[in-house]
């Protein structure tokens, strides 16, 4: 299923937050908590190597190759996590969080993350009611690299796994770009979840090949 994809490695890591950087640097949510360019640029170089960190302790990160054209993160959801790579984390954040206070109004922040709980939700629905699915989380193609094939390439591993594990996967968006990406690969949108005074909506996605989440999906609100 990965054949022609590489597993994160440490020679990786520098690279890999620099694309997660660029990538997401005009990702709506992050504009919407960190409005100035400049400022949201510093705190998302700061913020990558943890995220990094977390996905870890979670799931499986791949790159396209030594080069990191793109990266994403595979997890299963019902896997243990791994505890020592949260520890790890959580070691490397402490460290952080001085750096972090100098950019960041911390009662901003909460109160604005606060407005994004009913994205959360929709997901944990699905985790309290299936075991063993996956979840795809922090995809991104370097946009030098952007249209080349990468992020297909990518999310086919991804649907392979699915199918072999005969199960569903989901991913989030916040980009309309990506979900007519994802779309063409098969995924359908589940749940747009839409906010009061936020410019922009959260899209909750699925591919479910065996149908194992029909009724479920049945019941979600138009």
């Amino acid at each position: 299923m990965y054949d022609y994809l590489l597993p994160l490695q440490k020679r990786h890591l520098k690279r890999a937050s620099e694309i997660l950087t660029e990538s997401f640097i005009d990702n709506p949510m992050f504009v919407y908590f960190f409005s100035e360019p400049k400022n949201r640029r510093k705190i998302l170089s700061m913020t990558f190597p943890i995220v990094i960190q977390v996905l870890q302790s979670n799931g499986r990160l791949f790159v396209t190759s030594d080069h990191v054209e793109g990266l994403f993160c595979v997890s299963q959801h019902g896997e243990k996590t791994k505890i020592g790579k949260l520890l790890n984390a959580a070691f490397t954040c402490a460290i952080r969080i001085p750096q972090f206070l100098i950019h960041l109004s911390l009662i901003e922040f909460l109160r604005k993350a606060s407005r994004l709980q009913p994205a959360n939700s929709t997901l944990a629905k699905y985790k309290m009611r299936f075991d063993n699915f996956l979840l795809v989380d922090s995809v991104c193609v370097d946009p030098a690299h952007r249209h080349k094939g990468h992020m297909t390439k990518m999310m086919k591993a991804a649907i392979e796994e699915t199918k072999k594990r005969k199960t569903f996967c989901l991913l989030q968006t916040e980009t309309m770009k990506n979900v007519r990406i994802y779309k063409h690969l098969g995924f359908s949108v589940v749940e747009e979840v839409r906010f009061d005074h936020i410019p922009f909506s959260t899209f909750v996605m699925i591919y479910d090949p065996y149908g194992i989440t029909d009724k479920m999906k049945k019941n979600q609100p138009e």
